[in-house]
């Protein structure tokens, strides 16, 4: 004898599960609206390792969520809180004893929008700075 099984709820639980999903896509978004990016060249790094320490020095920082420091780009990307003070004159000061500095700053929502990696020679896409 064989026995087929059947649930009557199989789609209203699919439809659950993707109501789900649009739930926590949503709140990633909400998170995200209370940062805001920052990227900008970094000067100076010597090498993985030493772009490590900046990243360390700068995650330290109050309102830092995630720093990453690229080596090979020279790029340096940041998200921050909003009522974070961090700006330029301040990442500088961070960074000197790296024998570091960093220049093309720009501070911005982080709303979603792809990141594009700066390019160390020009600075293109450099938005006014904040």
């Amino acid at each position: 004898m064989e026995h087929v099984f059947h649930c009557k709820g199989a789609p209203s639980l699919r439809f659950g599960a993707f109501l789900w999903f649009l739930f926590c896509c949503t709140l990633q978004m909400l998170a995200q609206s209370d940062q805001e990016r920052i990227q900008c060249i970094v000067d100076g790094v010597r090498s993985p390792h030493h772009a490590h320490q900046a990243d360390l020095v700068l995650r330290d920082q109050q309102g830092v969520l995630l720093t990453r420091t690229d080596y090979n780009t020279r790029n340096l990307l940041l998200h921050v809180a909003l009522n974070s003070t961090l700006d330029k004159a301040r990442v500088n000061e961070l960074l000197a004893p790296l024998g570091m500095s960093v220049r093309c700053f720009t501070r911005g929502p982080l709303d979603g929008s792809a990141y594009r990696h700066m390019d160390p020679r020009d600075c293109d896409g450099v938005r006014p700075e904040r």
